[in-house]
């Protein structure tokens, strides 16, 4: 087994966040089917303790290349019968279309190899974003871990029906490298919250070399 990494040679602003759950032991093969189906691979993840969970960011330069980037790829010949087959492999796909806030520019892809941390949230109300990233970043940085990357639910129509996207719900992600735990949340921020957070260990995804 050899790890894979697809590296890009810039930031973007656009992410797709990927949370998958696949048949048990189908993992590799996911994998190896969404690889290259448009956009940029900026990081493939398995969340451990769940074996069969995937997590995967996708990144585009804007809205207008994600529609072109993500049309083309399914008007590939190859694109019915890789779809066919993603769905009997698939359990769940569930996608969260998001701006970067961290950093400003842009998202780069993940440090190849590397084990991360994600904390995600999802808010009563879009127009909390803000304030709760800016309070969670202060609160994660007193205890080390300043997040490498965050991102926020993209109050946008989505262009592309063959990519569903999560619609009417405000998500934020904090993408953090392997620390200490994060922090219980104080009351000011848990009250901004629809649930408690969620938090994953991400380490880097594996596939068959063919």
């Amino acid at each position: 087994m050899n790890y894979q990494w697809l590296s890009a040679s810039g930031p973007y602003p656009i992410v797709e966040f990927h949370d998958v759950r696949v048949e048990k032991f189908r993992s590799d093969r996911y994998l190896a089917l969404d690889a290259g189906l448009g956009g940029a691979d900026l990081g493939q993840f398995q969340a451990v303790g769940h074996p069969d969970r995937l997590i995967a960011l996708r990144g585009f330069a804007g809205m207008e290349s994600r529609r072109r980037a993500l049309t083309a790829a399914h008007a590939s010949p190859a694109w019915a019968t890789q779809r066919r087959e993603l769905a009997d492999i698939t359990r769940s796909r569930d996608v969260i279309l998001t701006r970067a806030i961290t950093p400003a520019e842009g998202t780069r892809p993940m440090r190849p190899g590397e084990t991360y941390q994600a904390l995600v949230s999802e808010l009563r109300f879009p127009e909390q974003v803000g304030n709760y990233h800016l309070w969670l970043r202060l609160l994660l940085r007193k205890a080390g871990l300043d997040p490498v990357a965050a991102f926020a639910t993209l109050e946008s129509a989505n262009d592309v029906p063959a990519i569903p996207v999560i619609r009417n719900r405000t998500h934020h992600i904090a993408l953090m490298r392997m620390g200490q735990r994060p922090p219980e949340l104080p009351p000011e921020l848990r009250n901004m919250l629809r649930f408690p957070p969620e938090a994953l260990v991400l380490e880097p995804a594996w596939m068959l070399v063919s």
